[in-house]
């Protein structure tokens, strides 16, 4: 019998049971917590768990519009869109990141110190290139990057963009500007219209895939997007090309550092052509700023004797007679104890009126016509003018020049002001300047965008009501006459005639000044030349400059000729009628020029003598005497010009070839001053 004192052992069984449930039971109980602690996380809102998934998974991306295109005033496209590819990386998803930035740095030619960089910073997305050239996406493919089924290295993926692109190279550059990366307008009309341009930008909610990339947008939202409003500018691209080229000739031929033209219609203030030299192309990059600058509107200069015509029509404003005469001292005179002295020492003129001042350019005319009309006439006459503000063009960059306080002009001020030194221009300026003489004394605002997409006028820059007179008719009409005498003999000018119009305008020749000494150089000097065609519609006004011409440098050797090219291409391109007048034109000059203009091909045409003749018609109750239209058909421009000689008509050409058809027809009555329009087809 075993002794109630000593305990028995639990039976084996029974003790391995019970350890076994209480296992389950906890295992049951953790099991509940889970599932619970799941439910509760599936289907109760938690902002915290909610919010760490959003930023896992979801993301915010901008939609960028397409930006809308910039045309010419015919809908040449000036600057448009292409697609491209961009290239992106997750750093976190990138594995060997030394291997990949060795080998992205030979595809992309970026410092592998950069893009290693860039691998290990804590985002989920960086840009590694913009704007992939076809030749980089080669080397991906080549150096392994994107293997032969074209799957990328992980961590890598293309993006694509758009790119902006200026489809004719160097055409038009300083004024279409250009964008940065992110096509945004950073210079000229790019950045002037940007707002329009662009478009409206959308930011909306994207779910990203496990590489970090953006796979599906709101629908919704990106249907907000608003692509951007093409521009129409007032540029004529055919006539813009034609310019660009007369100027890069003519720097060539002057060894000229810079120039710059501008072609505006004078009637309505429309820029029809700016060119600028240097130039550059907008699709290439990283082009030195002295390139980009619209000197047109951007760089000021001293007018010289340009400016003399303005100081004849505020002469001739204020009471003065185109019979008004000065002593021209010989050469020099003192003002002040200042030597004001004529550009060359042959020139020692005597009495020297208005006109001849124009003609002749004489300073010392110019100071003393100046001092006589006195600083405050004087001083109101160049600020009616716009010269010392803006032109309202409202192209970026655009300086208002500067004219010097009105306490600043005393009598050698004033004096020297008068033939165009003392004072700072832009070209814009002065070409609007010049529109006023021609258009009959209108001050206009010029203009540079033509119309704006889905706008039937572009109200910001409409040039309605921008309009001031400034000048008389009768003014106008006398400061034109005398512009015109300086293209005829005697005149600085002559090298600006064309044969087959009355020209006028003005040479300048001004001394810069020397940026180390502050004083006028003997050795720089900005030659220039503005004028239009007279008598003919539209009417054009022209401005030339060229910025320190090598040896020979006065405007009217050098500025001129160039004048000259530019008004061939613009009657061309403008179709300004032929005027015809024995007494002042060169008619082989004009025969010359206008097969030029209609741009045919007459090396093997020879032109026989011409019987025909105009005859005198009577004069009838219901016209005047006139002339009888003969029959010109078959005839060249060059055989009409002779058969028209002498005759005060106006000839109007349309094509090329020889004449089809013209207007009077064959027996009709023309009057004196009247207008022939030839239309012409190729033989």
């Amino acid at each position: 019998m075993t002794p109630d004192f000593v305990s028995q052992k639990p039976t084996p069984g029974i003790g391995v049971k019970t350890r076994l449930t209480c296992t389950m039971l906890v295992c049951i109980f953790f099991s509940a917590v889970i599932l619970l602690r799941a439910a509760y996380i599936q289907l109760l809102r938690n902002p915290r768990l909610e919010g760490m998934a959003r930023r896992q998974f979801q993301s915010r991306s901008l939609i960028r519009p397409r930006r809308g295109s910039i045309l010419d005033r015919n809908g040449e496209p000036l600057a448009v869109n292409v697609e491209t590819h961009s290239l992106a990386a997750n750093p976190g998803k990138i594995h060997n990141k030394k291997s990949v930035a060795r080998l992205l740095s030979k595809s992309v030619n970026i410092p592998f110190s950069k893009l290693f960089h860039k691998f290990n910073e804590k985002r989920e997305f960086v840009w590694i290139k913009r704007h992939l050239s076809d030749a980089e996406l080669r080397r991906f493919k080549k150096l392994r990057v994107i293997a032969a089924e074209g799957d990328w290295v992980d961590g890598l993926w293309l993006v694509k963009e758009s790119e902006r692109m200026y489809p004719h190279g160097k055409l038009a550059s300083h004024i279409l500007g250009d964008v940065n990366v992110d096509s945004e307008g950073i210079e000229g009309v790019e950045l002037w219209m940007n707002d329009r341009l662009r478009g409206k930008v959308v930011s909306v909610s994207a779910i990203k895939d496990a590489l970090g990339r953006p796979t599906f947008i709101d629908a919704v939202a990106a249907k907000s997007v608003q692509d951007g409003q093409s521009i129409s500018l007032t540029i004529d691209a055919s006539l813009q090309f034609e310019i660009e080229m007369e100027l890069a000739h003519s720097l060539q031929r002057t060894g000229a550092r810079a120039g710059t033209i501008i072609v505006m219609n004078a009637a309505n203030g429309e820029v029809l052509a700016m060119a600028n030299e240097p130039s550059f192309n907008a699709n290439e990059k990283r082009v030195p700023a002295d390139k980009r600058r619209n000197r047109a509107v951007t760089d000021g200069f001293e007018p010289g004797s340009t400016l003399k015509a303005l100081l004849m029509a505020g002469v001739l404003s204020n009471g003065g007679k185109m019979t008004d005469q000065v002593w021209g001292e010989r050469g020099s005179f003192l003002v002040q104890g200042h030597k004001i002295s004529e550009a060359t020492a042959s020139e020692k003129f005597e009495w020297v009126d208005l006109k001849k001042m124009i003609q002749v350019s004489s300073n010392v005319a110019a100071s003393k016509f100046a001092l006589k009309l006195g600083a405050d006439r004087y001083f109101k006459t160049i600020q009616s003018f716009g010269l010392g503000s803006k032109t309202g063009l409202g192209f970026p960059g655009e300086i208002q020049g500067r004219i010097p306080p009105r306490k600043e002009w005393g009598p050698l001020a004033l004096a020297n002001i008068g033939f165009g030194q003392g004072i700072l221009v832009t070209p814009l300026q002065m070409t609007r300047a010049y529109a006023a003489l021609v258009n009959g004394g209108w001050l206009v605002t010029p203009s540079l965008i033509k119309k704006v997409q889905g706008q039937k006028s572009y109200s910001e820059f409409s040039l309605e009501g921008n309009f001031t007179r400034i000048l008389s008719q009768k003014v106008s009409q006398e400061v034109v006459e005398a512009l015109t005498s300086v293209t005829e003999q005697g005149g600085t000018g002559m090298r600006a005639a064309l044969g087959g119009y009355r020209v006028a305008g003005k040479t300048g020749t001004a001394q810069m000044v020397d940026s180390l000494t502050g004083r006028y150089s003997h050795e720089k000097y900005m030659a220039s030349f503005i004028g239009f065609a007279v008598e003919v519609d539209p009417k054009i006004v022209i401005f030339v400059s060229l910025t320190e011409p090598q040896g020979v440098y006065y405007g009217a050797a050098t500025a001129a000729p160039l004048f000259k090219e530019v008004l061939t291409s613009v009657a061309h391109r403008c179709n300004l009628p032929i005027f015809l007048d024995a007494e002042k034109i060169s008619v082989d000059r004009a025969v010359r020029d206008q097969l030029k203009l209609t741009q045919a091909a007459y090396q093997t045409l020879v032109s026989p003598e011409a019987d025909i003749v105009l005859q005198r018609s009577e004069a009838e109750a219901h016209r005047p005497s006139g002339w009888i239209m003969p029959s010109l058909k078959g005839l060249s421009p060059r055989e009409v010009v002779r058969i028209l000689k002498g005759h005060r008509l106006c000839l109007e050409v349309v094509g090329t070839g020889v004449v089809s058809s013209h207007l009077p027809e064959e027996g009709k009555a023309i009057a004196d001053g009247g207008t022939i329009r030839l239309m012409l087809t190729e033989p």
